[in-house]
């Protein structure tokens, strides 16, 4: 009996190995990079047969992937294979050669690429007329390659290559793959340092995008232009082109850079409780991968909370992922909060070099004023009664007249309740009054409704449903049986001629 029980175990782990070795022979080998650029363009094969967008969308997202995979043997294998010499296919090759190898990671499965692209040398030997949106999106890859690698001048002419194949076919079926061309076109202006001799043509493109309904290029494109406008600090000029646009909402990605900018033209034109909408809007609908960009909108987002009053929540500096490039903006928080001028002017110090590199410098020097009244705000809280010259002490500040304007300011907007004693030369705190007696419980509770009944909105608008959804059943089997009849009437047509 103990014999047998020792033997069950033994007997278990053969069956489990021999289990494994079945699944190991039966699963699926992994797909090479070349044979995956295959897969997506039988998905843009698909989209144009079918007529919609589905399908190149999903090709155009996995470009991501395929960035990080395909190395240069590759690149030269698709271009071999796809390419005629009709199609500017020596142009192509030259600038993929020009690829240092690997091209962004070290792959496996180079050598496959190499093997299939000898066999079609062979097999085909003539020319045959390729998809535009597969060209397109060949283009695409390559650009993407040269731009990783920082073959600037490259980049820009393989794009201009690829926008005049865009010009040239106007078919929807080719607005995914044509905005993302668009985005590195205007990226690689920017990378040379001279967007502006571009700008004119990103106004044209987006004029016919609108006339063609091209959706994927509008917000591509408008985003583009908003950059070229800021990247010159030309905020009147955005500002402009924002209220003669409308947003698009469709593309999260794109609508997310929309509203940062948006937020940054609105910050910088003392607008904040709109930018402080926009840039938390932005935020929240951002992906949670794209940290530079998350890093970008909570810095201006941090400035245009203080900047309105506002203290920003101490958890959102403490984020693993933000910790580190939002310290600078916690010391300035800290000092803010304190209302301390010589803790504000040794964060600016320390920190001027970062807050230059950021952008952020004309704004962070805003504070100051916010500072001092926030230094005013805790004196009048301690002291019911204080002289001028004290307030001028207790603040650092030299001018005392330069501290009656500013104290009258602060009463005038509210900050403090007070008044002057301009003869006897001292500040009276009156006493606070109850704020739930006043209107602004029901202003907050107001600001909340409409912020849930917006999101509301917008979730019920980004919902998406299936053709003909609404219809009953019995409409869609009478449609079906109705297309089979006409199908077989064509059909019988057909074989009488």
């Amino acid at each position: 009996m103990a014999d047998s029980n020792k033997a069950k175990p033994e007997e278990k782990k053969v069956k489990d190995e021999e289990k494994k070795e079945v699944k190991e022979a039966t699963a699926p080998k992994p797909k090479t990079p070349f044979e995956e650029f295959e897969a997506a363009i039988i998905l843009i094969a698909k989209g144009v047969r079918v007529a919609q967008n589905g399908p190149i969308t999903r090709a155009v997202r996995k470009s991501h992937m395929l960035r990080k995979k395909l190395s240069k043997a590759d690149l030269i294998a698709v271009v071999e294979k796809y390419f005629s010499a009709k199609d500017n296919k020596g142009q192509l090759l030259d600038c993929v050669k020009l690829i240092q190898s690997p091209t962004m990671m070290e792959v496996e499965g180079t050598d496959s690429a190499v093997e299939k692209m000898e066999i079609e040398e062979k097999t085909s030997e003539k020319d045959f007329e390729l998809l535009p949106e597969v060209k397109v999106y060949v283009y695409l890859i390559i650009l993407i390659a040269l731009f990783d690698k920082k073959m600037i001048k490259e980049a820009i002419k393989i794009s201009e290559v690829a926008m005049k194949i865009v010009k040239s076919h106007n078919k929807r079926t080719m607005d995914p793959i044509s905005a993302r061309i668009y985005f590195y076109y205007g990226l690689s202006y920017t990378a040379l340092g001279s967007p502006v001799t571009i700008r004119n043509q990103l106004l044209a493109l987006y004029r016919s995008a609108c006339l063609h309904h091209d959706v994927p290029g509008q917000a591509v494109l408008q985003n583009a232009i908003l950059a070229n406008y800021l990247y010159y600090n030309m905020y009147g000029q955005a500002e402009m082109f924002c209220n003669v646009t409308n947003a698009i909402e469709k593309d999260n990605n794109q609508y997310s850079r929309f509203l940062y900018y948006t937020g940054k033209i609105n910050a910088v034109r003392l607008h904040y409780s709109d930018a402080e909408e926009c840039l938390s809007q932005a935020l929240r609908k951002c992906p949670k991968s794209a940290l530079g960009f998350r890093q970008i909108v909570t810095k201006l987002l941090c400035i245009v909370q203080l900047l309105m009053g506002d203290i920003p929540e101490r958890s959102v500096f403490l984020e693993k992922e933000l910790e580190r490039s939002l310290f600078p903006y916690f010391k300035l928080t800290q000092a803010v909060r304190v209302g301390s001028l010589l803790e504000f002017q040794k964060v600016l110090e320390n920190f001027e070099g970062i807050f230059k590199k950021d952008g952020m410098i004309s704004l962070i020097t805003r504070l100051r004023h916010n500072v001092i009244k926030t230094g005013l705000r805790k004196i009048c809280i301690s002291y019911s009664k204080i002289s001028l010259t004290a307030i001028c002490e207790k603040l650092k500040y030299d001018s005392i007249e330069d501290i009656e304007y500013i104290v009258a300011k602060a009463i005038h907007d509210g900050v403090i309740n007070a008044c002057i004693d301009r003869k006897g030369g001292y500040v009276m705190s009156k006493e606070n009054l109850d704020l739930y007696s006043s209107d602004e419980p029901a202003k907050a509770f107001d600001k909340r409704i409409n912020f849930c009944l917006k999101l509301h909105n917008e979730a019920v608008k980004a919902m998406a449903y299936p053709i003909d959804a609404h219809k009953p059943k019995r409409e869609k089997k009478m449609i079906e049986a109705e297309k089979e009849e006409s199908e077989k009437k064509e059909s019988k047509t057909e074989k009488k001629k």
